[in-house]
């Protein structure tokens, strides 16, 4: 009945209808591990006195910037999944500011290239070293300011989750701190506006540049709505959230219909494939969202043939998992449902894999949403796609084209615009109100059902890699840094065993690839770039293949992808090299027969075909 009783309500209303008076206020809303890994519990009071406390010095920080209360503030973070990050939010929701969540796996210029184009106006920082770059995430904010500058972020407003262990900065204050100076006892709520940003979430695009989806409280409300339906959520659930607290994935699918239902969650840090169970067990966790490979890292590390039904895990959803670890997943924790979804942070999901749903599918349409598949040259709507017995596409010329859907149909979840990118914004849906998704993929009909066939994206400017959107344009931008790079570009192909996930290709031009230093090279894209963005494998040419106006031909590359021959294996101006865990070897013919046979998906097989153009690869 939990939902019920807030409906009609705001953000800010829910939180403090669960944590002031009632009968509720003691339950537990959140749940995490100390530095000791003891789990620590934080009542609905406790975060609603906490979200006050943190409103009031939000708007200390707002009167000291010259800001009133109908103007824009943006609060960043720049934290692994923490319990500030959700007094963050409920600090915003009592003051009417706006969340911006970096991406943590975030460095250098494009950490800066973030915080300036979303106009942060107070950063709160982890402590804790950032995974695979040496420092930590606040070293890291230091070093972006002092290289490339902040526009609207003074060094005053950068404020620590707590004091580094080593060599904390002495002009960085902490939350504690600041804290001490807000009990909240003076402060009065600013009445919350639904249809003001209440979030922006990242996203990436053709630029270099990600872009920030504006999240409204109104759309933050309503996809919690929507999630409780799906996954039938109630107050007696226990909701497990390991990915990123800036991502749609954890916010929209646990966190959101855990505040409205009344319901918890326990937050980890960052996921961990060897604590899964663990934490699983310790807070009788029933609801699990994923995003990427998680589930396929969890089925590695506890084996196909161990058995923990004995678990109250019930429902997993997640995007981009395949049907094999799926399948494996659900038999080792005997859950009631594993959903898999397609979609997008700008729009949520449009397609659910039912019990029905073809292995090449991503999923059935969703009652209600308006689906195209639109020819990318006509703009026609493609025919549906003729299946044969081995599972292809038999028109695929006619029946592959770019996922589009109405945003009438999407109602509540309808695309609200990129931040300060109105032609972008625009660009995103047509004349006729669609969505275009940037997707490629195709619509198969069986029974009077239709199903969703995602083939990868549109253009060769976009990746999507460990559950993380990026351009090739930032990583060409930075390889061509270093110093015996001549040119280079960026293509993605699929994982031979992912549906959703590109493997990134990086492909140099050197005056003597034989010669060139692909460890130095490797070492270098390490540093500069964010661990998502990391090559899968390298090429190395003497010359790239060119148009007559010398831009690079990428669907030439596209077409060669990773395939080797004996005649290439001889040739010293054309080096492949794979990427293992780190471990750079070279890789040929024999290791491409290999990796092809790896291939029995259908769905992987059509993600290759549409990629590479290519009819003759199985």
């Amino acid at each position: 009945m939990s939902l019920d009783e807030v409906m009609g309500m705001n953000v800010a209303e829910v939180i403090k209808f669960y944590g002031y008076g009632g009968n509720k206020k003691d339950r537990t809303i959140f749940m995490y591990r100390d530095e000791d890994e003891n789990i620590q519990a934080v009542s609905f009071k406790q975060f609603y006195d906490k979200s006050i406390n943190y409103a009031a010095l939000i708007q200390e920080i707002k009167r000291e910037k010259g800001k009133t209360d109908a103007d824009r503030f943006h609060i960043g973070f720049f934290m692994q999944n923490t319990p500030e990050v959700i007094y963050l939010l409920g600090g915003c929701a009592f003051t009417n500011s706006t969340l911006v969540g970096l991406n943590n796996a975030q460095i250098g210029e494009k950490l800066a290239v973030d915080i300036n184009n979303m106009e942060i106006d107070v950063l709160f920082v982890d402590e804790v070293q950032q995974p695979k770059t040496g420092k930590t995430f606040l070293e890291n904010v230091i070093v972006a300011q002092k290289k490339y500058g902040f526009s609207t972020l003074d060094q005053k407003y950068i404020i620590a989750r707590k004091k580094q262990k080593n060599d904390h900065p002495g002009s960085i204050s902490t939350i504690g701190e600041r804290l001490e100076q807000h009990t909240g006892s003076d402060f009065t709520p600013v009445p919350l506006d639904s249809d003001s940003p209440g979030v922006i979430i990242f996203t990436s695009g053709t630029t270099g540049a990600p872009k920030g989806i504006e999240v409204p409280w109104k759309k933050l409300f309503d996809v919690g709505v929507v999630s409780t339906g799906m996954l039938k959520y109630t107050e007696n659930d226990v909701g497990y959230i390991c990915m990123p607290l800036n991502h749609s994935n954890s916010l929209y699918l646990n966190l959101m219909p855990a505040l409205l239902n009344g319901a918890k969650v326990l937050i980890r840090r960052r996921f961990s494939a060897t604590n899964f169970v663990k934490d699983i067990e310790e807070v009788g966790a029933t609801i699990w969202n994923s995003v990427g490979d998680p589930v396929m890292y969890v089925v590695n590390v506890l084996g196909n043939d161990v058995d923990y039904s004995h678990l109250p895990l019930r429902v997993v959803i997640s995007t981009g998992t395949n049907i094999q670890n799926r399948n494996v997943f659900s038999k080792i924790f005997d859950i009631d449902s594993f959903i898999e979804a397609f979609g997008s942070t700008e729009v949520g999901a449009i397609a659910v894999v039912s019990p029905d749903t073809p292995r090449y599918c991503v999923g059935e349409y969703l009652p209600g949403k308006d689906i195209k598949i639109l020819d990318e040259d006509k703009g026609l709507e493609c025919e549906l796609a003729n299946i044969n017995d081995k599972d292809q596409i038999m028109n695929f010329d006619r029946a592959v084209g770019e996922i589009v859907v109405s945003q009438k149909s999407l109602g509540a979840s309808a695309f609200t615009g990129y931040y300060n990118l109105p032609q972008e914004s625009a660009a995103k849906v047509d004349k006729n109100g669609y969505y275009h998704m940037g997707d490629l993929g195709a619509a198969v009909e069986i029974r009077g059902k239709r199903y969703l066939i995602f083939l990868g994206r549109t253009g060769t400017d976009r990746l999507r890699s460990k559950g993380e959107n990026f351009s090739t344009t930032f990583v060409e931008d930075i390889i061509a840094n270093f110093k015996k790079v001549l040119n280079g570009t960026v293509i993605g192909i699929p994982h031979v065993d992912s549906t959703e996930n590109d493997n990134p290709v990086y492909i140099i031009e050197a005056d003597n690839p034989d010669s060139f230093e692909i460890d130095e090279f490797f070492k270098f894209c390490k540093t500069e770039l964010p661990d998502y963005a990391l090559p899968g494998y390298i090429r190395v040419l003497n010359k790239l293949p060119m148009t007559d106006t010398e831009k690079i031909r990428k669907s030439a590359l596209l077409h060669d992808f990773i395939e080797r021959t004996p005649e290439r294996d001889r040739d010293r101006n054309d080096i492949l090299y794979k990427i293992d865990q780190g471990h750079i070897r070279q890789f040929r013919t024999g290791d491409y027969v290999e990796e092809i046979k790896k291939c029995a998906d259908p769905a992987i097989q059509a993600r290759f075909k549409a990629v590479t153009r290519r009819q003759d690869l199985f």
